[in-house]
């Protein structure tokens, strides 16, 4: 059993709670434009993505339910498509969010956050390939990490 790295275990809950503060300070110390014809489109597209990206995190955490209580390597469902589908879904919410707030700087903290993310993803899957080995190594080669790998 590979031992559970810091890194995967508490950066993503910390990272969550600076980007909330960060959205609320700048959501504080900014004003969002009234609601009007011009920017309904906005909103529209903001509701869909933060709906939609809802949606397929509760469908991913439908599948992931096998990796934290049976320990398997799950390779169905959305994980079919990409390593690493539930931080898809977040950053589609969270897309959706900016849009919803009209946020900038909301954009600009998510890009902030992009790298780190990547290297927290990294991370867990080399703890992936401790806990499956050759399986997880198979599958990393069939699937995109987050998005899906275009076989021609």
């Amino acid at each position: 059993m590979t031992r559970k790295n810091w890194a995967i275990e508490i950066l993503p809950r910390a990272l969550w709670v600076v980007q909330g503060v960060c959205l609320y300070l700048g959501q504080h110390f900014t004003n969002c434009p009234p609601i009007s014809a011009s920017n309904a489109g906005i909103l529209f597209l903001g509701t869909l993505l933060t709906a939609g990206g809802f949606i397929f995190w509760m469908y991913v955490g439908y599948y992931m339910r096998h990796a934290f209580f049976d320990k398997e390597l799950v390779t169905n469902g959305p994980f079919k498509y990409v390593r690493h589908p539930m931080y898809v879904a977040i950053y589609i919410m969270l897309s959706g969010v900016g849009l919803l707030f009209f946020s900038l700087a909301w954009f600009v903290i998510m890009a902030i956050f992009i790298p780190i993310w990547y290297i927290d993803s990294r991370i867990e899957e080399r703890q992936m390939i401790g806990l499956h080995g050759r399986d997880y190594l198979d599958y990393k080669k069939r699937t995109g990490m987050f998005v899906p790998r275009v076989r021609w």
